[in-house]
């Protein structure tokens, strides 16, 4: 069974998997292609390569695992290349390690050119999300909920229907600040930079890019300040979101709402702020192989990361490269997170995030 931290236990159901191997003919003397969907460097490459170096001791026949990186159209090449079977030859040795933006089912996305049930679906992955900006973004700010007096915000975004775009305007719009997201960023190291030379003055992050990125090269440095954190939705309403960054001053979005405008946030644009950020923290990254991936390559792969949070050595060094505890989600659990996340959507929420990204 999977083992969580206590603090964001309540992520997951508790769902049973096996960790017994299947044959070892699967994978014996096989390579593995993990593609990942954004550039080298970035948050989900870096997180991907301490799996790499970890997954191929928990496969029985002990394969190689190398990564392909397969950046374009926010993320969307890359899975629908996986889905459609384009760039590989065989389906059994390989698998995603994906940013996915559950967004785009549910806006009928023309960039996204496979039905999401096609995929196999192995483990989730999840993560915190963190906002920073400029430390000059506003003239004489004195705290992250004067941003909505502010003019002139120009956020780095991905693409305009990426949920990472999608939640930016949101919280804008929420928020009722004068802004404008710039898109087609290909990295969260090339928005830092643009936010080191003033060129763009608020960015939204995981955890990992945050903790490892803008920390060190913008905040402590006196460039940049946090502004609050996003919350997955917990039992009761309650928000769930990283302890370290509640133990440092950083509110919620809603916190720091409630202090602008004296009250809390409702509506169809923050229910649909709220789905996108519960989508996004459970399912921050996806694992799952092509839809012709063979019954016994998906049971080993899953058994393979099921096992990953007993390894010692994994979580170490996912805990000081990442900063946080590493939640994962078993395949069966990723399903139902998703399909949660993509069907019964209110027609009012659809409409806010079909507008948000642009598409009729």
């Amino acid at each position: 069974m999977f083992k969580y931290a206590s603090a964001i236990a309540a992520l997951a159901t508790a769902a049973a998997v096996s960790s017994a191997p299947v044959s070892a003919d699967v994978f014996k003397d096989k390579t593995i292609t993990m593609i990942v969907n954004y550039g080298a460097g970035g948050n989900v490459d870096t997180e991907a390569r301490i799996f790499q170096r970890h997954l191929p001791k928990h496969i029985a026949g002990r394969p190689v695992v190398i990564i392909q990186n397969m950046p374009g159209a926010a993320g969307l090449t890359a899975i629908n290349q996986l889905g459609l079977g384009i760039g590989f030859k065989e389906p059994s040795l390989t698998v995603g390690f994906v940013t996915f933006n559950a967004i785009a089912p549910v806006i009928d996305d023309p960039a996204l050119k496979v039905k999401v049930d096609a995929f196999k679906m192995i483990a989730g992955v999840g993560q915190w999300y963190a906002a920073y900006a400029r430390k000059d973004i506003l003239p004489g700010q004195k705290r992250p909920a004067d941003i909505a007096k502010a003019k002139g915000v120009f956020a780095a975004g991905y693409a305009r229907s990426s949920n990472h775009d999608i939640r930016l305007r949101l919280m804008f719009e929420l928020m009722g600040t004068d802004y404008k997201v710039v898109t087609g960023f290909q990295s969260v190291g090339a928005i830092n930079k643009a936010i080191e030379q003033g060129e763009i003055n608020f960015m939204l992050s995981t955890l990992p890019g945050y903790e490892s990125q803008a920390v060190p090269n913008l905040i402590e440095p006196g460039i940049a300040i946090p502004m609050w954190q996003l919350g997955a939705a917990g039992e009761g309403g309650k928000l769930l979101g990283s302890p370290d960054l509640a133990k440092r001053g950083v509110a919620y979005f809603e916190d720091v709402y409630k202090e602008a405008h004296g009250k809390a946030p409702t509506g169809a644009k923050y229910d649909a702020l709220m789905m996108s950020n519960d989508s996004s923290s459970k399912l921050a990254r996806t694992v799952m192989m092509p839809p012709g991936a063979s019954a016994e390559a998906v049971k080993e792969l899953r058994a393979a990361f099921s096992s990953l949070l007993k390894d010692s050595d994994f979580v170490a060094e996912y805990v000081k490269i990442i900063k946080m505890e590493p939640i994962l989600f078993s395949g069966e659990d990723a399903e139902k997170s998703l399909a949660k996340a993509i069907n019964n959507v209110p027609a009012a929420v659809k409409a806010v995030l079909k507008e948000a990204a642009g598409v009729n």
